[in-house]
């Protein structure tokens, strides 16, 4: 009987290790087009798109606020379930900081000289 206990005990364990690994590691897809929402910040700069392209093994974004608006990305990095980039709105440079907290969903902040302000993204359906 005590054998079952310790073959129990150490089954749950072992599962409950493995199943708190496999959560900290996010199998992240970011490549595609994310719709984001800004709040408090100016009314044309509120929503847009952020649009993840792969070169090789690097990851390019880019930003569209309309059909005529769209800013490059520099220093864009998606490490593990964490993304960042910086892009220059009317010459000041904003920082982006988010997390993939899902398949389909990114929550972050973004930093410019008046503050932060946090931003969520969801990826456009196909």
């Amino acid at each position: 009987m005590k054998n079952l206990k310790v073959l129990l005990f150490v089954s749950v364990f072992m599962l409950s290790t493995a199943v708190m690994f496999a959560e900290g590691k996010k199998d992240v897809k970011p490549v595609g087009t994310w719709t984001f929402v800004a709040e408090d910040v100016p009314y044309e700069y509120s929503t847009g798109d952020i649009v993840i392209t792969k070169d090789g093994k690097e990851h390019k974004g880019e930003i569209v606020f309309s059909e005529y608006y769209k800013l490059k990305t520099s220093d864009f990095k998606i490490e593990e379930d964490k993304i960042s980039f910086k892009a220059y709105v009317e010459g000041e440079v904003v920082y982006c900081k988010g997390t993939f907290t899902g398949k389909d969903k990114i929550e972050g902040k973004v930093s410019f000289s008046e503050g932060t302000v946090d931003f969520s993204a969801t990826r456009k359906k196909k």
